[in-house]
């Protein structure tokens, strides 16, 4: 589903009952997770180095690296708003989804995005 995604897409993160987290806007193609490089201190480095198994177990599991089945993807991305799940924006009428990425088209996403950037102050 992360192939949906292009550079300049939106992308608005909702935590199955408990609201939207987040807005953060695509800035490159998806990238195999154990390939996937973030900026540190000591500048690029791949995630696996710097992440733990503990933050991130499927990442430090050969077999889940090797099996085109579950190969996971990471999609590279900057903030543009983002809050604690405690301030999770959550109202009755908001569009809600369970998979990774869709791309809704019905009327109650318009509504949920002028929500979102109405209280968020999001351009």
């Amino acid at each position: 589903m992360l192939n949906l995604l292009s550079e300049s897409d939106r992308v608005w993160v909702n935590i199955p009952r408990t609201g939207y987290v987040g807005v953060a806007e695509v800035t490159g193609e998806r990238v195999r997770a154990d390939e996937f490089m973030v900026e540190t201190v000591e500048g690029l480095q791949r995630l696996k180095a710097v992440i733990t198994p503990a933050e991130y177990p499927h990442l430090h599991q050969a077999s889940s690296m090797d099996d085109e089945d579950t190969l996971e993807y990471i999609v590279p991305v900057r903030w543009i708003k983002s809050v604690p799940v405690t301030e999770a924006f959550r109202e009755v009428g908001l569009f809600g989804n369970q998979n990774t990425v869709c791309k809704p088209t019905t009327p109650k996403w318009e509504h949920t995005v002028e929500r979102l950037k109405q209280a968020w102050s999001v351009v």
